[in-house]
């Protein structure tokens, strides 16, 4: 049981430094960086000069730094769908009369086979923005899965956990709402930046400021529901730290992690509005939105266990 709770801590690891590295690709602008799938330029392995590419294939094509960023996601991505299996593996060896545990894992691995094919669309369609937040969204489920299922495999082992803490009965739909939000959110933000860099290719001159003003109402229901998901995680915290009896370390930590991760955010996202649009910038805002939400899953997970106990 624990090899199972290692792998999917691992590929809830891995999972994140995909979404990290994908991020890189999008902003990178290396998302064809290999005009091809699976191979890159005709090759399993890249090319690293001009001289390897195929003759059908415009050399204008050719970057040697975008095409090695491409194929370090495709091959974390490997790595992350290989990870999932061997957890899919030992879990229905553990926990095949578990579908807590069973029923995620199976959909996890299912996701990651859709994530991989849905790759090659991204290609084939020269990166379809409504394909990229699809590619994006369904990695966060993803994520929120294996989170799901390394905590249930961790209560397993430690049946005691949460016992003595007793929360608001009333949370779950905070709970709900704050990751749809949540969702949205990092889905909005995603298509902002591919606004951005739809406008920016056509108007390379233009400045960052006058940019995120074509992108009219788009980018203040961007902050309003920043605005949205600060309220809420405040009056979370509130609920959950100051209302309950006894709260777990874990319940306050990732209570408060959330509220100083949100306020970097607020931070991140001042930086590009009031200076320019930064790459760098734009990658951390995206990846730190995804721990928050993963925040939020095990929070909700905790939450319900203690219910469970005082049903």
């Amino acid at each position: 049981m624990k090899s199972f709770r290692t792998f999917a801590i691992l590929s809830t690891a891995l999972t994140y430094l995909l979404i990290f590295i994908g991020g890189m690709v999008r902003v990178s602008g290396a998302g064809m960086g290999c005009p091809d799938w699976p191979k890159c330029f005709g090759r399993w392995i890249p090319p690293t000069n001009i001289s390897q590419i195929p003759d059908h294939i415009d050399p204008a094509k050719f970057n040697i730094v975008l095409a090695w960023i491409e194929y370090c996601n495709r091959l974390l991505g490997a790595v992350v769908g290989f990870t999932i299996l061997i957890t899919l593996i030992i879990g229905l060896r553990y926990y095949s009369n578990v579908n807590r545990i069973k029923v995620p894992l199976i959909l996890a691995f299912v996701l990651t086979l859709f994530q991989g094919w849905l790759g090659s669309v991204l290609v084939d369609t020269l990166l379809n923005p409504i394909t990229i937040s699809l590619h994006l969204l369904f990695a966060l489920i993803i994520v929120m899965l294996l989170l799901f299922i390394s905590q249930e495999s961790y209560y397993m082992e430690h049946p005691e956990s949460e016992v003595k803490s007793m929360y608001p009965d009333d949370m779950k739909k905070y709970f709900l709402l704050m990751a749809l939000v949540l969702f949205v959110e990092i889905v909005l933000g995603t298509e902002i930046r591919g606004g951005l860099e739809m406008i920016r290719k056509e108007n390379p001159m233009v400045e960052s400021q006058f940019l995120l003003k074509m992108l009219g109402p788009f980018k203040y229901a961007h902050t309003i529901l920043g605005f949205l998901i600060t309220f809420l995680s405040i009056y979370i915290w509130y609920k959950l730290v100051k209302k309950s009896h006894k709260p777990s370390v874990l319940m306050v930590q990732t209570s408060t992690g959330i509220v100083l991760l949100i306020l970097c955010q607020i931070v991140l996202g001042e930086i590009l509005v009031f200076f320019k649009v930064i790459p760098l910038i734009q990658l951390f805002h995206l990846w730190i939105a995804s721990w928050i939400l993963g925040l939020v899953s095990i929070q909700y997970v905790a939450w319900e266990r203690s219910v469970i106990f005082y049903e």
